[in-house]
């Protein structure tokens, strides 16, 4: 057994664990990604797979949308484009203009060439690979070859890593940039003296691309700014070419990858102002305080662990890593949260482009562990073994939990189980209404209403409009994001309507969601 750990840790078996976790990460990360289609059930796919269609299909390099920024957009554009070949070769379609094209938010959600948004989330899913090597990288940077092996072993099965990982949106794409963004910073800090202008100015370069793939990567222009202002000697080193080439290189990679800020000034301050007001305005009305409802999330989470342990290592990593290149890197994370609280709209996902920081830090503090132990440990192979064992102490439970994650992907989503039922069991031409989380419903055989939230009007309009059946959605409604009153108002709204079913089943990656099916009054006995 000695032997065995011995040879992880030989140059040849770094390589082949480090290839083992990645072929983990693949695995992870691709199972299931087929999930809900052709019925589009997460709510911000279409935001950047339907404008990257549209380009396809019409030549116009100009995005529909713009409120993530669009470097994604034309990255799934080229996706889109090699998706049509091979669907093309295969006699599936035979022009770009056979594609359909549909406004964001349109009902029902339903595209029937779903292989567009199966490549769309292999994109995903690679770039979710991406991360964990980009996070054994700038592990092993920073600190050392144990501590970058424990973190992409991490990454590798950290289950909001591998969950949006599984989506057609901007978040898994943004972390990768970012975490690459963070290598070349670490990089051109470590070699500045060495290198020529052109590392500092590529570093920007990245850091421009991560806010024209959303534009909260935008904080990558801080640590980019602390190089010269660490390095510097005298004052007019911050006012040489090489200073100026990182800014610059931010500039251009920001414009490379959202070319129409310039190009169509007006309709990208609508979107930057669209974007800035929906993280301003919370979809419920807000209960507590935004990193109140974080904190509170992340602790109820399936990376409990990976959080609470990077808290602690977060102070371990400014001694490990020497206070200067970790503020280089920490400085990210620290700025992220501190956007994160103060917004007022809550969403999970916020954390992703500082996860990989917590996997490290967590790292810093194993590491710290191992070492500690194996002073006291006079046994060769116990020693060893020690930094393996804590990492499958913390990393089991992950994985067990991203497992669980990606069963729930290949489960039949409540959505489609209150659709099946509707079809069975409510006579075709019935009025419905729906809210913004609804069952994908034929509208040209089920006239349907759809609207935010079913509470919006009250019970004598739905009987103005001849409405028959409501069906109320659980996802949407999360009582941590909702005032008593209004909750009280949702439920006291529901009790005046008579209830015909309730069903549950998967949500995403939610274990159990309900929904249901009222019959408006009079009721049927």
């Amino acid at each position: 057994m000695g032997e065995t750990f011995q040879s992880i840790f030989t140059k040849h078996g770094v390589k082949t664990v480090l290839a083992a976790i990645l072929l983990l990460a693949l695995v992870l990360r691709l199972w299931g990604n087929h999930f809900g289609l052709p019925y589009l059930y997460h709510p911000d796919e279409d935001a950047v797979v339907m404008p990257a269609i549209s380009i396809l299909k019409s030549g116009d390099l100009e995005p529909t949308r713009m409120e993530y920024g669009t470097l994604y957009i034309y990255v799934l554009t080229a996706v889109s484009a090699a998706t049509y070949i091979n669907s093309a070769r295969n006699g599936l379609i035979s022009s770009p203009e056979q594609l359909p094209i549909y406004e964001r938010g349109s009902y029902p959600a339903i595209y029937t060439h779903a292989e567009y948004f199966v490549a769309a989330r292999t994109m995903a899913a690679l770039l979710g690979v991406g991360i964990v090597l980009l996070v054994y990288m700038l592990a092993n940077r920073l600190g050392n070859r144990r501590q970058a092996l424990i973190a992409a072993a991490l990454a590798a099965v950290l289950p909001d890593l591998s969950k949006h990982s599984h989506f057609a949106t901007p978040d898994i794409p943004l972390t990768f940039i970012s975490l690459l963004a963070l290598y070349l910073i670490l990089r051109a800090y470590d070699n500045w003296d060495e290198d020529t202008m052109w590392a500092y100015a590529g570093a920007g370069f990245v850091c421009g691309l991560a806010a024209s793939t959303k534009y909260n990567g935008l904080v990558m222009g801080v640590p980019l700014l602390l190089i010269p202002l660490l390095k510097a000697h005298q004052l007019d080193d911050l006012l040489s070419a090489r200073t100026l080439s990182g800014p610059i290189g931010m500039v251009v990679g920001f414009l490379a990858g959202t070319p129409f800020a310039l190009l169509n000034v007006p309709k990208f301050l609508y979107w930057i102002g669209y974007s800035l007001n929906l993280y301003n305005s919370p979809t419920n009305q807000a209960v507590g305080t935004s990193w109140q409802w974080h904190l509170a999330y992340h602790l109820q989470s399936p990376d409990v662990l990976v959080f609470c342990l990077g808290m602690i290592g977060f102070f371990f990593s400014w001694r490990s890593w020497g206070w200067r290149r970790a503020l280089l890197v920490n400085i990210m994370a620290i700025l992220m949260w501190l956007a994160i609280a103060s917004q007022l709209r809550r969403e999970a996902r916020m954390w992703l482009p500082t996860a990989p920081l917590f996997v490290m830090w967590t790292a810093v503090l194993l590491d710290i562990a191992a070492g500690f132990l194996q002073k006291y440990i006079h046994s060769p192979r116990i020693n060893k073994a020690i930094p393996v064992a804590l990492t499958l102490v913390v990393g089991l439970p992950l994985l067990w939990n991203t497992m669980q994650i990606n069963l729930r992907f290949e489960k039949t989503d409540v959505r489609t189980i209150t659709q099946e039922w509707i079809e069975a069991h409510i006579a075709p031409g019935t009025p419905i209404a729906v809210e913004y989380f609804a069952p994908q419903l034929n509208t040209s055989v089920w006239p349907v209403t759809k609207l935010s939230s079913l509470e919006e009007q009250p019970l004598n309009w739905y009987q103005e409009q001849g409405i028959r059946y409501l069906v109320l959605s659980e996802a949407g409604h999360d009582p941590s994001k909702m005032t008593a009153e209004a909750t009280e108002f949702r439920q006291t709204f529901a009790n005046e309507l008579c209830l015909v079913a309730e069903l549950s089943g998967p949500f995403l990656s939610a274990a159990t969601q309900r929904m249901w099916v009222y019959q408006v009054p009079p009721c049927n006995s």
